[in-house]
């Protein structure tokens, strides 16, 4: 009897694995090759020799050890990439789960029973059994729907790690970004406290002036109003220091103050000292996460097409049960039961519903593609955006710089001629501001070219660095 059930067994067993192997539902989970431009249209050399880079991150080029400190503290405490990290482990443990779909189940029990007949007289017979054995099922997935949900497991797994790393390139580029605003507002606050030397000494020399009767009060107060209108700016500046050194410590899952980011007088404007290499629009399929991330959303959509489809066609299921025992009274003698099934479920009527199913996740499927093209549109547009604006930004660099050292000549001209009486107060001051104007603007220019450069290496999605002549391979 034994031989002839695991005879039984073997032929359905044989028989599901070949039926399972026969096809499997839906089209097949690959995302399609996403056409690019050649090269960036306001990239000046898209592709330079990579021997002549380094691996080490994008914000080392910077060179600032806060900086650097920073972004890798927050990498190790931020909250968000925390949160990346456990949905990454969910994501891990649900292709384990639809794996596990694919295999045989099988339960063990264990069966007890007492039984007794009570007479009159207070006697009666007692009797006992006792079974164990196990159940067993099979789903031969002859259409193919745990695979495809296995393949839609997988590739969501994948899209949460590149979730994740996405999650840390911009987290690394908040970090810049935030740390730049901080040093612009302490370089102001720098280049504030000498404008209102510069204006202090102006009001010095007018009250001077009013004194002796060279000059009328109205000097008098335009000067002190510039120098009240300066001095106003002090709070903002500080409340702009105070605030992005906030927003960093949030970055770094700390609490508000709890960094020490130095003072103001220490603050320089962090600037690049070596490049990173653009290279060309095809290198966002692989450096991008978030592109990355929606091409494996895409093949999961793609997948689940597969898992609906599989449901228009039949199922097989194969259970089975083991038995021993069924022991009463005391006898020592059991017996051996088993059975084997064969079961097909055979979908004939449901109004439509598996169709609609179908087209339901083939509409999200087709919805995935357009975000995939998207994410890469998105991708190319923010690099072609912070090469112009860097081209923008240093030929206004040039014209600032230029204008500083007018402004500041000018300044100086008009002052001492003031000085002998030979130019009105109006002059002095419109030459006053012009100069201070021009410095502001060249800080802002330079925090400014500091952030486009982050967020030009952060839309690269990681860029390997120029070498330097002493560093080693």
């Amino acid at each position: 009897m034994m031989s002839r059930v695991s005879f039984k067994v073997l032929l359905l067993g044989s028989a599901a694995l070949f039926l399972s192997a026969c096809a499997t539902a839906g089209p097949e989970p690959v995302a399609p090759v996403l056409e690019t431009p050649p090269n960036f249209t306001n990239a000046e050399a898209s592709l330079r020799n990579e021997e002549n880079f380094d691996t080490r991150p994008w914000w080392q080029g910077i060179e600032d050890k806060t900086l650097t400190q920073l972004i890798s503290n927050a990498l190790d405490q931020n909250l968000d990439i925390g949160i990346a990290v456990a949905n990454l482990v969910q994501a891990r443990a649900g292709v384990s789960a639809f794996r596990s779909d694919l295999s045989p189940q099988f339960d063990g029990f264990v069966d007890s029973q007492l039984q007794g007949i009570l007479a009159d007289t207070g006697d009666g017979d007692v009797e006992g059994s006792l079974s164990a054995g196990g159940v067993f099922n099979y789903d031969v997935d002859i259409a193919g729907r745990n695979r495809r949900s296995l393949q839609a497991a997988q590739a969501r797994f994948e899209a949460s790690a590149f979730n994740l790393s996405d999650i840390r390139r911009l987290t690394a580029a908040s970090i810049a970004t935030q740390y730049i605003e901080l040093r612009r507002a302490g370089a102001r606050l720098v280049l504030l406290d000498s404008s209102l030397d510069i204006q202090s000494r102006t009001v010095e020399i007018v009250q001077a002036r009013f004194d002796a009767g060279l000059t009328p009060a109205l000097d008098v107060d335009r000067a002190a109003a510039d120098l009240a209108r300066t001095q106003a700016q002090r709070g903002l500046l500080h409340s702009s220091r105070e605030t992005a050194g906030f927003a960093l410590s949030l970055l770094a899952g700390e609490f508000p103050g709890s960094l020490d980011l130095g003072i103001p007088e220490d603050d320089i404007i962090p600037d690049f000292t070596r490049e990173g290499q653009v290279g060309v629009p095809a290198d966002l399929l692989r450096r991008r996460p978030d592109v990355r991330t929606a091409e494996k959303n895409l093949i999961a959509e793609i997948a689940d097409i597969g898992v609906q489809e599989a449901d228009l066609y039949p199922s097989l299921n194969l259970p089975g049960s083991i038995q021993i025992g069924d022991t009463t009274s005391g006898s020592t003698i059991g017996a051996l039961t088993t059975s084997v099934g064969a079961m097909i479920d055979i979908p004939l009527f449901d109004a439509g519903r598996r169709q609609a199913e179908v087209k339901i996740e083939q509409a999200q499927a087709k919805a995935a593609l357009l975000a995939y093209r998207r994410s890469l549109l998105g991708a190319v547009s923010d690099v072609e955006s912070a090469l112009v604006q860097i081209t923008a930004l240093n030929e206004q660099k040039t014209e600032l710089i230029k204008a500083v050292n007018s402004s500041q000549s000018a300044y100086e001209q008009l002052d001492a001629l003031y000085s002998e009486g030979l130019a009105s107060f109006i002059d002095v001051l419109d030459a006053q501001r012009t100069l201070i104007s021009s410095r502001e603007s060249l800080v802002d220019n330079d925090a400014n070219l500091a952030s486009t450069k982050v967020s030009l290496y952060t839309s690269l999605g990681g860029v390997p660095l120029e070498r330097t002549d002493n560093q080693t391979n």
